[in-house]
């Protein structure tokens, strides 16, 4: 009778576990990995890039809005730069790009689009960049990100003399509550999304 009952509750309790990672699993955001070729033609227009598969299998959100937020010393100073909503699908894929233009040191194109089976949608704004001895890139290293109302996907931060480390997990899993990690940084740039 106990080993019955060791049992049904093991079951239970696999099935538990199985449902819930099934459910990330239709709901998520993820960095593609890139081929080398892939890597080389968005380097050759592009001096920052980061892309993204997203799943949103049971359509349980309709849009998604992508857009990017400066902070300068760990305080946002300008929010929605590049602010880009569009209607999605059961999946799709998101790129954020920055290059600087051409014949300018200082000034730099944000390129922010969002493709689907049956459409695409971009936006595209310039941007006064930081004249900085050093810079740092990078994005949420978790390997499946459940979509959420507000996610941080990836950075571009600059900074005078510092030195510089990649921002951790915490940082973009809740940006608020970490801004301490950005406060050396003279200038950080944050692609952020909302699953709507």
């Amino acid at each position: 009778m106990r080993s019955m009952r060791l049992t049904i509750v093991f079951v239970v309790l696999i099935f538990t576990l199985f449902a819930c990672s099934k459910e990330t699993e239709l709901e998520y955001v993820s960095e593609v990995k890139l081929t080398d070729r892939e890597k080389f033609l968005l380097s050759s227009t592009s001096d920052y890039s980061f892309v993204f598969d997203f799943q949103n299998d049971n359509k349980k959100y309709k849009q998604i809005a992508l857009w990017v937020d400066k902070y300068e010393f760990g305080k946002l100073t300008e929010e929605k730069i590049n602010h880009l909503t569009t209607e999605i699908e059961e999946s799709g894929t998101i790129v954020f790009t920055a290059s600087k233009l051409i014949g300018s040191q200082i000034n730099s194109t944000f390129n922010i689009s969002v493709g689907t089976d049956s459409s695409t949608s971009g936006v595209s704004t310039d941007q006064v960049m930081p004249k900085m001895d050093q810079s740092t890139w990078g994005s949420n290293s978790q390997k499946s990100i459940p979509l959420s109302e507000n996610m941080a996907l990836a950075s571009i931060a600059y900074a005078n003399g510092n030195g510089m480390s990649s921002l951790s997990t915490d940082f973009y899993n809740d940006v608020e509550s970490h801004l301490d990690e950005i406060k050396a940084y003279d200038v950080v740039y944050i692609l952020k999304s909302k699953f709507q």
